[in-house]
């Protein structure tokens, strides 16, 4: 790691540490999570963090929604290195245009390069660690695969996405990890290159192929003709080259091509044929040219039809009929035969690529052909759809471009003529790969000094608004001593008016007892009066039971049990209560005078003393 970056993080780790952990009232570092809580929560968040389809993963974010870790703070070099890598794979996701299939490839390589910085970020320092070279490697591919790449494109993404899988999937990555990756993808993509070039092959011959017989068709029938222009021709050689010998130029251009050696042989082998025919009999170098050229002419183009599997009864015909001409013509004798006037024949003649194009119509053109370059990539519209395609081919004989995907397969081809639908649907693709793990080491020193600043501009306010909250604490507090003095004042207040509203009360309260029991005296008084006056023979009214009222007499005062016995009219006691018993039902009114009765002399009374006085006397 760079001085520079250490230094950021630093900056970064002491910042928030000021900010967010030691304002707690209990010790944050007793609650840091450890390197093996760590490691488990990953493997937990593994699934969530490969499967995320986000353009920007937040490893540090997940960990809050697991509950073990959940608001438990992170030791300084962990944090550092959860950080350093979400913020450059941030980067990579949203500054390439990568496809969203793409995204479980870096997801997956984000886990697997935050495990290995969790043991060491030293590798970010070196561009030949088998991390960062295996990164690269994916960034380039990442940069030509596309939803339209193709079947063997697809399938090589998808071995990738399953290494990068297993990496992830381990709870300890390693360098040595990722060099056998790298090994295994360096394999993966030397297939993927050899079967690539293996299509693009199948595809440049089978256009060759066309190509060539178009070529041959093209050549054949214009060497034909030029060799059948002459002062004079016999028909049956211009019928003998026209429908037979031209198949054997036509496969010979097919296999070899117009400037190849036994092209140029036919050519001259045509040119000899034709002389050793028309060539006056009277010549007198005739024989001397006939021996050193035209009988081996003729064994090569025998040979030639056997060879091309093209001899049949007519080429055997004309070879008797050509013999028996050269025979008659070497033996002195005049030769008659049909002839066919025609032009001056150019038999040393020898033919260029630049030639045969002249002979091509030319088209007047809408679109700049020129402005194409095989290899080049190029949007393409097919089927309603921008597709990303390579031109392969610009074949100027058969005037066709030849476009195909990422992994060689074909996808449109168009004719130069068809000016109206380039003009329309091709567009030129600019890959720009510029975006690389160099780029976002830069990327990264800018964001964390971002941060810096951000976080410093927020200590800032923080202890300007810790000096805000102290005053306002001080002012809170005096506010509440304050408040605290007034409800005692009040409470006081309350207290005292309380205490003397309960002496009133209990000043009041007295009064009525005193009242109370004033009349009470009175009216035991006025009982006590009304009781003296009761005598044997009063009449009564007493409430029985507390529901009705029965009349009785008194009957008798006893002066041993200080009763009053009441009877009722019969002679059955009735009630015979004490004196104060008596008094207390006169307050209550449960019995009411009828007749007072305060005679001394009361028969019943004297009765009885006058028998005690005698029982005395007699023992």
């Amino acid at each position: 790691m760079s001085r520079k970056l250490r230094a950021l993080l630093k900056q970064n780790r002491r910042l928030e540490e000021k900010i967010f952990y030691e304002p707690r009232s209990s010790d944050w570092r007793k609650e840091l999570i450890t390197h093996k809580e760590l490691s488990d929560t990953l493997t937990c968040l593994a699934n969530k963090i490969i499967s995320s389809e986000n353009c920007e993963l937040s490893v540090l974010k997940m960990l809050n929604n697991v509950e073990s870790v959940s608001g438990r703070p992170l030791a300084a070099f962990e944090k550092n290195a959860l950080q350093v890598v979400e913020i450059l794979f941030n980067y990579l996701r949203t500054q390439t245009e990568f496809d969203k299939r793409y995204y479980h490839i870096l997801n997956s390589l984000q886990l697997s390069f935050t495990r290995l910085a969790l043991d060491d970020l030293s590798f970010l320092d070196n561009p030949k660690h088998s991390a960062v070279t295996f990164l690269e490697k994916l960034l380039s591919i990442g940069y030509h695969f596309d939803a339209n790449a193709g079947k063997l494109t697809q399938f090589f993404v998808h071995a990738i996405e399953l290494l990068v899988d297993r990496m992830a999937s381990k709870p300890v990555v390693t360098g040595q990890l990722f060099a056998q990756a790298h090994r295994r993808l360096d394999e993966y993509t030397q297939g993927y290159e050899s079967k690539n070039t293996l299509a693009t092959n199948k595809i440049i011959s089978e256009v060759e192929k066309e190509s060539r017989r178009l070529q041959a068709d093209y050549y054949t029938s214009h060497l034909i003709k030029s060799k059948m222009e002459g002062d004079e021709i016999p028909i049956f050689l211009l019928d003998f080259f026209e429908n037979q010998l031209s198949h054997v130029l036509h496969q010979i251009i097919l296999s070899y091509g117009t400037q190849s050696k036994q092209c140029q042989q036919l050519l001259t082998d045509m040119d000899t044929i034709s002389w050793s025919v028309s060539c006056p009999f009277e010549d007198p170098d005739y024989k001397t040219r006939f021996d050193a050229d035209v009988n081996q002419t003729m064994k090569r183009v025998f040979e030639q039809f056997k060879s091309a599997d093209l001899f049949n009864e007519y080429v055997q015909s004309f070879f008797l009929e050509i013999e028996e001409l050269h025979r008659n013509k070497l033996d002195g004798k005049r030769v008659h035969l049909d002839v066919m006037i025609s032009a001056d024949i150019f038999s040393d003649d020898t033919y260029s690529d630049e030639d045969y194009d002249s002979w091509s119509p030319k088209q007047v053109e809408t679109f700049k052909l020129d402005s194409l370059t095989e290899g080049s990539w190029y949007y393409l519209e097919i089927d309603g759809d921008k597709v990303r395609s390579k031109l392969l081919m610009i074949n100027e004989l058969t005037e066709e471009l030849y476009f195909v995907n990422a992994s060689s397969e074909l996808l449109k081809t168009i004719g130069f003529d068809e000016q109206n639908y380039l003009t329309k649907n091709l567009e030129v693709f600019t890959l720009k790969e510029d975006v690389r793990f160099d780029s976002a080491l830069e990327f990264l020193e800018d964001e964390l000094a971002a941060k810096v600043n951000l976080l410093e501009a927020e200590f800032e306010r923080f202890q300007q608004q810790a000096l805000i909250d102290e005053k306002q604490e001080e002012q809170l507090k005096e506010r509440a001593r304050l408040a605290i003095l007034r409800r005692l004042e009040i409470e006081k207040q309350q207290a005292e008016k309380e205490r003397v509203l309960l002496l009133a009360r209990k000043k009041q309260e007295q009064d009525s007892i005193l009242a109370q029991e004033k009349i009470d005296a009175e009216k035991r008084f006025k009982a006590k009066g009304l009781l003296r006056k009761l005598g044997a023979g009063s009449k009564v009214a007493i409430m029985i039971e507390g529901e009705r009222w029965t009349e009785a007499s008194l009957m008798l005062i006893s002066r041993t049990t200080q009763r009053y016995i009441f009877a009722d009219a019969g002679g059955k006691k009735v009630l015979e209560p004490t004196k104060t018993e008596l008094i207390e039902m006169l307050l209550k009114q449960t019995i009411k005078i009828l007749q007072a009765n305060n005679s001394k002399d009361d028969p019943l009374q004297s009765l009885v003393k006058q028998r005690r006085h005698k029982l005395s006397q007699k023992f």
